[in-house]
């Protein structure tokens, strides 16, 4: 193995750097003061959970680089101050006190960690100036600076508020942003504790919404409700490229296949670039501007794989958390399986039970990613039968199983069979070989080479891996949501892991000589191509924005929020982007049915059919409105559409107006 590429040489002794790390101390202070400029004193949350991250992963008993440490530590952090917020939030109320009490105790959580770090930290950092001295990590800072300055770049854009009202810069934020506004303003601004749907309310939230919780969390030191979702992502959204990459390095002990797995993952995408080829053949480069839709999703042509950005990271905000803690997760339990070091006592269980314990919060976070780091973790206990594994499956089981099944409970587990999943749908008969080629392109091609082509992976990492085809292979047959695309989210984590291998496979291409290198970058090609083009499209050539709602929406949220009691109940159009409920932090009778049919509640047919018979003045509509416990009727540019159709007539002879500005009027029925 080339010397760069080697992780299992012991480590020359260092010199003490003094220059090194006054200059690593001034870096870090100018950019906690950048932190704090940007994001105000939501700064102390953000940064709090990279303090407390970073003094729990010393918990685990491992020798780790401090860039793993800082990286997994923000995620781990994150959970660790969430879930305290939330305990603290459904006993006492969200609020300034809460929140600071919060991070004051989770500090102290991670107090032994820190006390731990006494005797490591002072080594770690010389150990990371010398590797930085040589310039080892480059295949790390050429990846952040790709996926940092896209990450940024994206976010700035997401919310901009002006005189037409709240305008929304990408679609994420104009459709799937709706319901996470929904929700952390449901928190922060509603009292919605114990959690409820606010957009059905009488129905636990069995839905990942501790992300959103968090960005609530920031509101009371001052965020505005837009820009907690946007510093929410944005934490998690920077860290994710270092936790895979560094998780990469563990498992396939290669820096470049690392950084490529990370690209590979992210730009995964399938052969829409050929139908751009195509198009730029004819009419030149024009095309990149004016091909229409995407390259990685055409309902007419059955391309199902949207790229992986688009499809999840920026839209399914949660997410953020469930990739980053299923890498983690592996990576620490790896590297206590192959640690050559053996400790007696406690030390040998301290890997397992950190690992137990974040496997067993992430359930909050993230359903699918729970299921897989526990599926892993079951496999790798039969490759590597050791009483350890007990420190790891007490508190995954323990802490998650109660949360697993309260989730289920909700409806949204429902399972068919759907043989070849999307490929003999919606009109579509494709033979599923071309169906996955013409989605993935290269993808299975590529993973199945690097697991069977000797010499790529470590020995062992092909075996302990191998699993993850469950995840491709199962979702294939088997339907788990009511909407069958969301199958999506097993195959996102046969993606996530399976990058890894690929990553290993290009170095070992680009290591066999011009042949090789000239295959490895056709490879990349065919795998990356599509989904660079929509990134680069979405972000540069063809931004899309829409407005989210208009002034008066804005205005009429804030005074429900001012004026309104926290858990009254509004009866608005059952629309995405409905102000009362996105911005007002107020629980409507019904919200958005694409919503609610994926979530598995069955009564959401009923109660938008009753509430559009409301809302046109039914005859039974007293009897509704008591039925719902409706305190006030919203009558805005949505409920006066076409599709709806309210009779405003009806509240103003049978209801008091209670506010009426920019083309909304709120009638108080109770």
């Amino acid at each position: 193995m080339a010397a760069d590429l080697d992780l299992t040489a012991a480590r020359p002794r260092v010199p003490d750097w003094d220059a090194g790390r006054w200059f690593g101390l001034a870096l870090l202070g100018v950019g906690l003061l950048v932190v704090l400029a940007l994001t105000g004193w939501a700064a102390l949350t953000l940064i709090g959970c990279v303090v407390v991250g970073t003094g729990l992963t010393y918990l685990s008993g491992l020798s780790l680089t401090l860039e793993e440490r800082l990286a997994y530590g923000t995620v781990v952090g994150a959970v660790v101050v969430t879930v305290v917020d939330f305990l603290l939030a459904a006993a006492i109320g969200l609020g300034l006190a809460s929140v600071l009490i919060g991070l004051v105790l989770a500090l102290a959580a991670s107090a032994p960690g820190w006390w731990l770090a006494r005797a490591r930290l002072g080594a770690e950092a010389d150990d990371l100036i010398a590797r930085w001295r040589r310039r080892e990590p480059w295949p790390l800072w050429a990846l952040l600076a790709i996926c940092w300055t896209f990450t940024l770049a994206i976010l700035a854009r997401t919310y901009q508020s002006n005189a037409q009202g709240l305008i929304a810069g990408g679609t994420w934020s104009y459709a799937d942003w709706a319901a996470h506004l929904t929700y952390a303003g449901s928190f922060v601004f509603g009292h919605n504790f114990p959690p409820q749907f606010p957009v059905d309310p009488g129905h636990p939230l069995t839905y990942a919404f501790m992300i959103d919780l968090l960005a609530a969390t920031l509101v009371p030191l001052g965020a505005s409700l837009t820009s907690s979702l946007v510093l929410t992502s944005g934490l998690l959204a920077l860290a994710f490229p270092a936790v895979m990459y560094l998780a990469g390095v563990r498992l396939v002990a290669t820096r470049v296949g690392a950084a490529l797995a990370v690209l590979v993952f992210t730009l995964s995408g399938g052969l829409g670039f050929v139908l751009l080829l195509r198009q730029v053949r004819g009419s030149g480069l024009t095309a990149l501007q004016s091909y229409p839709g995407l390259l990685t999703q055409n309902g007419d042509l059955n391309y199902q794989w949207l790229n992986p950005v688009l499809a999840w990271l920026l839209p399914q905000r949660s997410v953020l958390f469930g990739f980053s803690l299923v890498l983690i997760v592996l990576a620490v339990l790896w590297v206590a399986l192959r640690r050559t070091d053996q400790p007696a006592g406690a030390a040998r269980w301290m890997p397992f039970a950190f690992a137990g314990a974040v496997t067993g919060l992430t359930p909050l976070f993230h359903l699918h990613a729970y299921g897989t780091a526990v599926a892993m973790a079951a496999f790798w206990t039969l490759f590597n039968p050791r009483r350890e594994w007990v420190a790891f499956f007490a508190p995954a089981l323990v802490l998650g199983a109660p949360v697993v099944l309260w989730m289920l409970s909700g409806g949204a587990a429902s399972v068919h069979v759907q043989v070849w999943w999307l490929a003999d749908s919606g009109g579509h008969h494709d033979n599923p070989v071309w169906f996955w080629l013409e989605n993935t392109s290269l993808l299975i091609p590529a993973m199945a080479a690097a697991f069977l082509w000797r010499g790529v992976l470590p020995p062992g990492v092909g075996l302990h891996l191998a699993p993850i085809w469950l995840w491709f292979l199962v979702p294939n047959f088997l339907v788990f949501q009511p909407w069958d695309w969301d199958n999506t989210k097993y195959f996102a984590y046969w993606t996530l892991i399976g990058a890894m291998p690929v990553g290993a496979l290009l170095v070992r291409l680009l290591r066999t000589g011009i042949d090789g290198r000239l295959v490895a970058a056709a490879l990349v090609v065919f795998l990356t191509a599509s989904s660079a083009v929509d990134l680069w499209r979405s972000l540069v050539t063809n931004p899309t924005s829409a407005q989210f709602t208009d002034a008066g929406g804005v205005q009429v949220a804030a005074w429900a929020r001012a004026q309104t009691d926290p858990r009254a109940i509004f009866l608005t159009a059952p629309t995405h982007n409905e102000p009362i409920a996105a911005l007002g932090g107020r629980r409507i009778v019904v919200g958005y049915g694409g919503w609610l049919w994926t979530y598995g509640l069955s009564d959401w047919t009923q109660r938008t059919g009753d509430a559009e018979r409301m809302l046109k003045g039914d005859p039974a509509t007293p009897a509704l409105l008591r039925q719902y416990g409706v305190d006030y009727v919203l009558i805005g540019p949505q409920e006066m559409s076409g599709s709806v159709g309210a009779n405003p007539a009806y509240f103003q002879a049978t209801a008091r107006l209670v506010y009426s500005s920019g083309g909304y009027s709120v009638y108080r029925v109770s």
